[in-house]
C-alpha cells in the first residue's frame, strides 16, 4: 500500500466538479451563518451595553440593560472654597442618588487640583455620619470590599493621578441618597500680579498608549489596561454623548479673604454673583447650577502697592512647626538685551483638540510666530497618531521661513490619537547651538495616560533647554502640564477660551524674553526639611513658594540667586508671622510629590513607597499608596442581594467634539459584550478554517 499526497487541482481529477459545487454550497452556508451571527452580536451590543446611556427625558440618566432601561445613580456636587491669604480649604459634597429599584454601587472618577492635599472623608446617610480613616491602599480597598459583601454602607476615596480620584460608594438602596464629603488644602497660584484658584470639573478623555495587557481590568473605565498605562481602566470613565444632555450638576461658592485690598475679582469661564463684605472680604457664587463640563477659575488682583511682597504662614502640630513661604522677588527695573532664542513649538492636533481647542492652539501659535525676531531660530512639530516637523532642523527667522510656518499652522486639523512621546523626542533631539537659549513651547490638552513615561523622557533629554507648557481647552490635564513644566525647568500657562489667547500668550512671552533668577538657593535653620529641595529658575512675575518642617524659628531665612550676571539676595524673618491651619498637610503633600518625582529619576520604588506611606499616614492624606475609607457597622442590604457596580458617566468638556475624540482613541473597550463578539468571530473563523480544511488539499490513500 502506497501513501502519497495528490497535488493536482481537484477540478482536473474525477469528481472534481461535483466536489467544487459541494464546497461552494458549504462556503455559502458558512457565510450566511456568519452574517446572521454577526448581526445578532451587533444587536446584542446595541441593547446590552451597560455603560451606554439612554437619552434622558425626565432628568434621569438611564442605562441600557438587556431590553429595558434602568435609572443610573446620579451625582450632584456642591463645592465650598474658603480662601485665607495664600491658602485655600475646599469642601466637596458628592450627593449619590439611586432613582432605580436595584441596589447599586456607584463608581465616580473625578478631577481635583493637582496640588490638593486630600485629608478628610465623611459619609452622611440621613442624620448619621461616618468618618473616614486613612489606610494603606490595599487595606482600605479590602475593608471596603468586605463591608460591601456584608451589606454595610461604605465609601472609598482613591488617588489615580495627582489630579484624578475615584469615589466608590455602596450599597445605595432603591431611591436612597448618600452624601460623600471630601476636604482638601491647596496653595493659590500667583502669576504676573494675579492670584487665582482653579477647581476642575471635567475630564478630557485620555489617549491610552501601549499594547493591551492580559490581566483583567482593574477599573470600570472604557479603556483596557496596557503595558504603557497599566491602570488605564481606572482613568477612563465613560463619557455621556452630548446629544443626551448634561449630567453632574454643580453648585459652588468661594469665600475670599485675601488679607489685602483688591482692585478686581473675576471668574474666567462661568457667570458668578460677587458680593463684597466687611474688611475687604468677598463672597463669589456660581449664578445658578451648572453642569460639570469645564473648569472653574477665579482670579483677583491686589491693589497696587498693597499686595504682599512676601508672606510666611506657620502651623504648630505634633511638636513640629511647619511653614509656608511665598516671596515675589523684586528683580528691579534692570533692562537687559533680549535673549537670542532657538524655539521649538510643539502643537497637539489629536482628536481631543478638535473643536474650539484647535482654534485656540492655532491662534496661540500664530501669535508666537509674530513674536519671533531676526537672528532667532525656530521649528514647529505637530503630532497626533504620528509626528510631523515643519523643518528637519530649527531654521533662522526670515520672511520665507515665517511664511511657510504660517501656512503650515493655518492648514492644521485635529484628528487621530495622542502619541506624544515621538513629538517630545523630536523636540528634544537637536544638538546644542552656541549662542542660543533653547526653549520648547508645548501646546496641548495633555489628554494622555502615560504621564510618568513622558516625564522620564523630559528629564533624560532636556539638556540645557527649558520646556514651557500651554494648557489648551476647557479641561486640560493640569497634572501633566505642571509636572512637565517642572521637569522642563519652565512654566505652564492655561488658555481656556479663544478670547484670552493674546493676553495669556503675551504673559508667557514676557517670561520667555525676560531675565530670570537662576541658581536659587535658600538657607534655612539647621534641621529644616523643606520642599522642593531644588528651586527652579524663576521668570518675571513668578513667586518662590516653599513648604518646610522647621528646625527652628529663631533666625531669618536667607535667599540667594543670580539676576542676569549679578548676585541677588533677600532675607525673611520666620518669627512673628501669621498662622494658618493645614500648612503641615501642604508640606506633607509637597514631600510626597517630591518622593514620587525621585522614583521617576531612578530612586528605589520600594523605598519610595514606604516613605510615601509613612508621611501620608502621619498626616492623614490620600496618596498613590494610601486611601480614605469609611465603613458603617450596621448591614442595610437585604440578605442575598448584591449591589450592582455602575460606572457613573461624565460630561464631555465644553468645546470638544465627541466623534473626533473617540475616533482617535485606541479601541480597547473592556465591555463583556465586545468580548462576546470577539468570541463569536473566533468561532466563525474556526468554522471557516474547518470548511477550508474539508475542501482543501488532503492526503489521499491509494491501494
Amino acid at each position: 500500500m502506497n501513501v502519497r499526497t495528490s497535488t493536482a487541482p481537484k477540478l482536473l481529477r474525477p469528481g472534481g466538479l461535483r466536489e467544487f459545487v459541494r464546497l461552494a454550497a458549504e462556503a455559502t452556508a458558512v457565510g450566511i451563518f456568519a452574517s446572521l451571527a454577526l448581526l445578532v452580536a451587533a444587536l446584542f451590543i446595541a441593547t446590552a451595553e451597560a455603560a451606554t446611556p439612554d437619552a434622558p427625558s425626565t432628568g434621569t440618566l438611564l442605562l441600557r440593560a438587556g431590553d429595558s432601561s434602568i435609572p443610573a445613580p446620579l451625582v450632584a456636587t456642591d463645592v465650598r472654597i474658603s480662601v485665607s491669604g495664600i491658602v485655600a480649604r475646599t469642601h466637596v459634597s458628592q450627593r449619590f442618588m439611586n432613582p432605580g429599584d436595584d441596589w447599586r454601587e456607584g463608581v465616580y472618577v473625578f478631577p481635583l487640583p493637582e496640588s490638593s492635599a486630600v485629608d478628610h472623608l465623611q459619609v452622611r446617610i440621613g442624620e448619621r455620619r461616618i468618618d473616614g480613616q486613612i489606610r494603606e491602599r490595599a487595606q482600605a480597598r479590602n475593608a471596603y470590599e468586605q463591608a460591601k459583601q456584608e451589606g454595610r454602607k461604605a465609601a472609598l476615596v482613591e488617588q489615580e493621578r495627582a489630579n484624578l480620584f475615584t469615589t466608590s460608594v455602596a450599597p445605595i438602596g432603591p431611591s436612597e441618597e448618600i452624601v460623600v464629603e471630601i476636604e482638601y488644602q491647596q496653595t493659590l497660584r500667583y502669576d504676573s500680579g494675579l492670584f487665582s484658584i482653579r477647581f476642575p470639573m471635567a475630564i478630557t478623555p485620555r489617549y491610552i498608549a501601549g499594547s493591551p495587557g492580559e490581566q483583567a481590568p482593574g477599573g470600570t473605565g472604557t479603556a483596557q489596561d496596557t503595558d504603557a498605562v497599566p491602570d488605564a481602566s481606572r482613568i477612563t470613565p465613560p463619557v455621556l454623548h452630548p446629544d443626551h444632555g448634561k449630567v453632574l450638576p454643580v453648585t459652588l461658592r468661594v469665600d475670599l479673604d485675601a488679607g489685602f485690598a483688591l482692585t478686581s475679582v473675576r471668574s474666567r469661564y462661568h457667570d458668578v454673583k460677587i458680593r463684597e463684605g466687611v474688611d475687604g472680604r468677598y463672597a463669589v457664587e456660581l449664578d445658578g447650577v451648572v453642569p460639570a463640563d469645564r473648569d472653574f477659575e477665579l482670579e483677583w488682583q491686589p491693589d497696587v502697592g498693597r499686595g504682599p511682597g512676601a508672606a510666611v504662614f506657620t502651623e504648630a502640630r505634633d511638636g513640629k512647626t511647619y511653614a509656608l513661604l511665598m516671596m515675589l522677588p523684586d528683580t528691579g527695573d534692570v533692562v537687559q538685551k533680549r535673549l537670542r532664542r532657538e524655539v521649538t513649538y510643539v502643537i497637539d492636533t489629536s482628536g481631543s483638540m478638535a473643536g474650539t481647542s484647535i482654534v485656540q492652539a492655532k491662534a496661540a501659535l500664530l501669535y508666537a510666530l509674530d513674536r519671533l525676531a531676526p537672528g532667532e531660530r525656530f521649528n514647529i512639530i505637530e503630532f497626533n497618531s504620528r509626528s510631523r516637523p515643519l523643518f528637519d532642523v530649527p531654521m533662522p527667522v526670515d520672511p520665507a521661513t515665517l511664511g511657510r510656518a504660517r501656512s503650515f499652522v493655518t492648514g492644521l486639523k485635529a484628528d487621530g490619537g495622542t502619541e506624544m512621546r515621538q513629538a517630545l523626542a523630536l523636540a528634544l533631539a537637536p544638538p546644542r547651538t552656541e549662542g542660543f537659549v533653547r526653549q520648547v513651547v508645548f501646546l496641548t490638552d495633555g489628554a494622555v495616560g502615560n504621564e510618568s513615561e513622558l516625564f522620564s523622557l523630559i528629564r533624560e533629554r532636556l539638556d540645557d533647554r527649558r520646556l514651557f507648557t500651554v494648557g489648551i481647552g476647557s479641561a486640560p490635564n493640569s497634572h501633566f502640564m505642571t509636572k512637565a513644566a517642572q521637569f522642563g525647568r519652565g512654566t505652564f500657562t492655561y488658555i481656556g477660551d479663544a478670547r484670552e489667547v493674546q493676553e495669556r500668550m503675551a504673559a508667557l512671552f514676557r517670561k520667555l524674553e525676560s531675565p530670570v533668577l537662576t541658581d536659587v538657593a535658600i538657607d534655612w535653620p539647621a534641621g529644616t526639611d523643606a520642599w522642593p529641595k531644588v528651586i527652579p529658575d524663576l521668570y518675571a512675575g513668578e513667586p518662590i513658594v516653599i513648604t518646610a518642617a522647621l528646625g527652628g524659628v529663631d533666625r531669618d531665612v536667607s535667599l540667594r540667586a543670580r539676576h542676569g550676571d549679578k548676585p541677588w539676595h533677600a532675607t525673611l524673618p520666620l518669627a512673628g508671622n501669621g498662622t494658618a491651619s493645614g500648612v503641615g498637610a501642604l508640606w506633607a503633600r509637597a514631600k510626597i510629590e517630591a518622593l514620587a518625582d525621585a522614583q521617576i529619576a531612578g530612586a528605589n520604588a520600594d523605598d519610595v513607597r514606604a516613605e510615601i506611606v509613612r508621611v501620608a499616614l502621619a498626616h492623614h492624606l490620600v496618596s498613590k499608596h494610601t486611601s480614605l475609607v469609611a465603613v458603617d457597622v450596621t448591614p442595610t442590604t437585604p440578605a442575598g442581594v448584591a449591589a450592582v457596580k455602575t460606572a457613573i458617566p461624565g460630561n464631555l468638556p465644553t468645546g470638544q467634539e465627541f466623534e473626533a475624540i473617540f475616533r482617535g482613541l485606541p479601541q480597547t473597550a473592556t465591555s463583556a459584550s465586545r468580548d462576546l463578539l470577539f468570541a463569536i468571530v473566533a468561532l466563525l473563523a474556526a468554522l471557516a478554517v474547518l470548511g477550508v480544511t474539508r475542501g482543501g488539499v488532503r492526503p489521499r490513500i491509494q491501494a
